[in-house]
């Protein structure tokens, strides 16, 4: 279903002349990897509104895509089990965000740790994505600017006393480490 929706959207691309017939199967795959990540975006929102924690879920996802996607990490094989691991990250992160405690202890810690298995590890590349040395250097910097300044708000926000924000940062941001720590170990198997 979705893939014949794809297909009909990019042949009405073509016929209106919007893009080119060579440069269709480029507008299906972008089609279908914003399908993806809208599917995505709207399953941990609605989980967020079950566990009465759509404002932490939305902060996740804010803090964590951009420093994942620069990151790298962990990836599963298919759509379906991306899908599933997705479904069960965000349940454990909610999971921890409702029990863990806010303190400025373990805020700390966890951006500290995080931040620095980040810093370290990143870029961390998945057989389906190599990255050239180019590539390696581009992410690895983006990675370093996101980072910091993910922590930089997230400490701002510890100090100014918005602990429960500052949470959902330092979680999101250890949450990428151990993708990052995985999938290297994955990737070594």
């Amino acid at each position: 279903m979705e893939n014949n929706m794809i297909e009909k959207i990019t042949n009405y691309f073509v016929v209106n002349e919007l893009i080119k017939d060579e440069d269709k199967e480029i507008y299906a795959y972008g089609l279908h990897q914003g399908l993806l990540i809208l599917i995505n975006i709207i399953t941990t929102i609605l989980i967020g509104f079950i566990f009465k924690a759509v404002w932490e879920s939305i902060l996740f996802i804010i803090v964590y895509t951009p420093l994942r996607a620069y990151g790298g990490g962990y990836h599963a094989k298919t759509e379906v089990k991306c899908y599933l691991f997705s479904i069960a990250l965000i349940l454990v992160v909610l999971l921890g965000i409702k029990i863990i405690p806010d303190t400025d202890l373990i805020i700390l810690a966890l951006t500290e740790v995080g931040g620095i298995i980040i810093w370290f590890l990143a870029p961390v590349e998945d057989s389906n994505k190599p990255l050239d040395k180019e590539e390696r250097i581009i992410y690895k910097k983006r990675t370093g600017i996101i980072l910091t300044t993910e922590i930089i708000i997230t400490i701002s926000l510890l100090v100014l006393n918005f602990k429960e924000i500052a949470l959902v940062m330092a979680i999101s941001i250890f949450v990428v480490s151990l993708m990052l720590v995985l999938g290297k170990k994955v990737n070594k198997d």
